[in-house]
């Protein structure tokens, strides 16, 4: 653990540079300790600690050396002995600044930017000693202060150091008397926008020129009095020449009206910048009233509002809308992550999926700050994003197999939908954000549109001309859409013939093995649907054995139409009947599947005379794992001893292959 503090130390002296050291220093010499550093007999963090040293002790430096990985360190007299300490610790003596708070409840962050966590306060006045500075990605400056036993970072705009100065510590040699350039100008308390608005100014009004300022940006400002308003307005609003490059904020339209919080994690700040404190959270979706606007000196746009609960104060542009139509929204690209700063020197704080929906709320240095749906805030590159969500249907394209027509739309992302089929139109719904249409016809398709199915997400209807059906696959990468002539000719169907090898399945009273019967009836079923028209694959045409995912994986990996499992079921000797089984809490081809399995049962229980279970749902690996329509049929009670001599008898599977073609041609024959 204490290697690990000291090469943060390290990383941070890379980062945040210090604002004093012994560098080109004649030793011995005098240095002050800026923060807890432990001494070693060594130069690395590998040596042991021979003493820690508190933050202000003076000590004498007699050297320093460079070792092997970069890192500098001196060599520390201790009194009663000698050690080493790492040179980012340390300052001159006579060069340890020292600053003052020029704001009340100005906050301490854990880092140096305001999406770090607030770990203290400090009111005007105080005086605090200056560590380190650092200015971040977004052009900030701060500091890093001392003040007690609290160390961390504070913007440098709340503090006057002995380099910098404050429009209070120049004093007017005289007065002159001005005319304000712009209407509606900002009277504000200090002589940067950081500051609260005293007041404002018109055009053409008269002003007393009390002081001039130019600020730490090189921005020139005039102390003024009007009355009994007296305050700090920027150059351009009365000297046309003026180096003032801060915007000069009209009158906003939108003063008066009433909006909407947008966002999940808004809060009114006592002012208009990050460094103030919060007043409170302003819960999502409720009404404020705008009181003010102003543009800060970070080119910020922030309102002034009045909240549900009375309060006053103000909130950045982007928290609020009129409506969500106001919102903007990215969509994260694959391995996009969040961070905690506009960086890639920022910690991750979130990993993000494909296309997880983001809510825009700045943008700096091709970097986008965003909120989560669940209200998480952080930054992500830009490029790691997409203006569209990736839920789409695209590139469109069409071919044409025997006399089968495709339509095929590829996908950016693999993504879930959802369809129904009714009379002759199949839509397609529920997770699709877009879709390009083709721009040529498909065979056996009359038209295909969109529609608005909810805020965010369309449909496609398809319609489809009279004497066609379909078969639908979604696939990781595209959707693909089969447009089939009704009826058996030319359906690609998959027999499954449950069990086999060293897998018997049920074994009868009287030995029969269900491996056998199921493998029989198939087949007969593969003689029957070719004897029709239909082109038929087995997934076993003798006794061997296969895993569930070897079946599931020629159906998924094929072109077919249909898929049947045969099975023979068993429970008592007294049971009796015929079920057929399908799947839709997983399978994508659940509602045909369904569809399926009704024919299917109505013909087969018919052909075979036997009971009617019905067609229930069931979680069967073969139906479950499968991509096509598909369906489990047990054909009767190998348990039971008369159906069991029925299974044995080639009369009766011959009648199961009967019934099942009869149901595959009721499937097809419809839409």
């Amino acid at each position: 653990m204490k290697k690990f503090i000291a090469t943060t130390v390290l990383a941070s002296s890379i980062l945040f540079p210090t604002l004093a050291s012994a560098e080109n220093a004649s030793f011995p010499v005098k240095m002050t300790v800026q923060e807890k550093v432990e001494i070693r007999k060594g130069a690395t963090t590998a040596y042991p600690i021979v003493k820690s040293l508190d933050s202000g002790q003076q000590v004498t430096v007699t050297g320093e050396f460079t070792n092997s990985t970069g890192e500098k360190w001196y060599h520390v007299d201790l009194g009663n002995g000698m050690g080493w300490g790492i040179s980012t610790l340390f300052a001159n003596s006579t060069d340890v600044q020292y600053a003052t708070v020029i704001e009340s409840n100005v906050n301490i962050r854990k880092g140096a930017t305001v999406s770090y966590q607030v770990i203290g306060t400090l009111s005007n006045g105080t005086k605090v000693k200056v560590i380190d500075s650092f200015q971040n990605s977004i052009g900030e400056k701060w500091y890093r202060i001392e003040s007690g036993n609290l160390i961390g970072w504070v913007e440098a705009d709340f503090l006057k150091t002995d380099a910098t100065a404050t429009a209070s510590d120049t004093q007017p040699p005289t007065t002159t008397e001005m005319t304000v350039y712009t209407d509606k100008a900002i009277v504000h308390k200090g002589a940067t926008t950081a500051y609260p608005s005293v007041g404002t100014l018109t055009k053409d009004q008269m002003v007393t020129q009390l002081a001039t300022f130019t600020n730490a940006s090189g921005e020139q400002w005039f102390r003024i009095q009007s009355g009994s308003l007296i305050g700090w307005v920027m150059g351009a609003a009365l000297d046309p020449n003026s180096t003032s490059t801060d915007v000069l904020q009209q009158q906003p339209t939108q003063v008066g009206k009433t909006l909407l919080v947008g966002t999940k994690n808004a809060v009114l700040y006592k002012g208009a910048t990050y460094n103030y404190s919060v007043v409170e959270k302003i819960p999502y979706y409720s009404k404020v009233t705008v009181l003010n606007e102003f543009v800060n000196s970070k080119k910020q746009t922030w309102l002034q509002i009045k909240t549900p609960t009375g309060k006053t104060g103000w909130t950045p542009q982007y928290e609020l809308m009129q409506s969500t139509a106001d919102l903007s929204y990215v969509y994260a690209l694959n391995r996009a992550v969040v961070r905690k700063g506009a960086s890639t020197t920022y910690a991750v704080s979130l990993y993000l999926k494909e296309n997880d929906k983001l809510l825009t709320l700045q943008e700096v240095n091709g970097w986008v700050n965003v909120e989560t749906s669940t209200g998480k805030r952080g930054w992500i590159l830009k490029n790691q994003t997409s203006p569209i969500s990736l839920k789409r249907f695209i590139s469109p394209t069409t071919y044409v197999d025997g006399e089968d027509s495709y339509l095929v739309w590829q996908k950016p992302i693999d993504f879930n939908f959802t369809y129904s089929a009714t009379a002759n139109q199949l839509k397609l719904t529920q997770g699709i954000t877009d879709v390009e249409l083709p721009s040529f016809n498909v065979a056996g398709i009359q038209s295909i549109k969109t529609v608005q199915s909810n805020t965010n997400e369309k449909a496609v209807i398809l319609t489809f001309a009279p004497g066609y059906t379909f078969t639908l696959r979604n696939y990781n990468n595209k959707v693909s859409i089969k447009v089939l002539p009704t009826g058996m000719l030319g359906k690609k169907i998959i027999i499954d013939a449950g069990h086999g090898g060293k897998d018997t399945g049920a074994i009868g009273p009287n030995g029969l093995r269900e491996k056998d019967a199921n493998l029989g009836t198939a087949l007969l079923v593969k003689t029957e649907l070719e004897n029709a028209g239909a082109i038929v694959t087995l997934t076993r045409s003798t006794d061997i054995f296969l895993e569930l995912s070897q079946r599931t994986d020629i159906a998924n990996m094929s072109d077919a139409d249909a898929f049947i499992s045969i099975h023979s079921d068993s429970f008592s000797t007294t049971s009796t009947g015929t079920t057929t089984y399908y799947n839709t809490s997983v399978n994508f081809n659940g509602p045909r599947s369904r569809l399926l399995g009704q024919s299917i049962q109505e013909k087969l229980y018919a052909s075979l005379s036997t009971y009617d279970r019905g067609v229930k749902e069931q979680d069967f690996y073969v139906n479950r794992m499968n991509e096509l329509p598909s369906v489990l049929v047990e054909l009767a009670y190998i348990s039971n001893p008369k159906e069991e001599a029925l299974l044995r008898s080639n009369d009766f599977r011959q009648k199961a292959a009967i019934g099942i073609r009869q149901g595959l041609e009721d499937y097809f024959n419809n839409f």
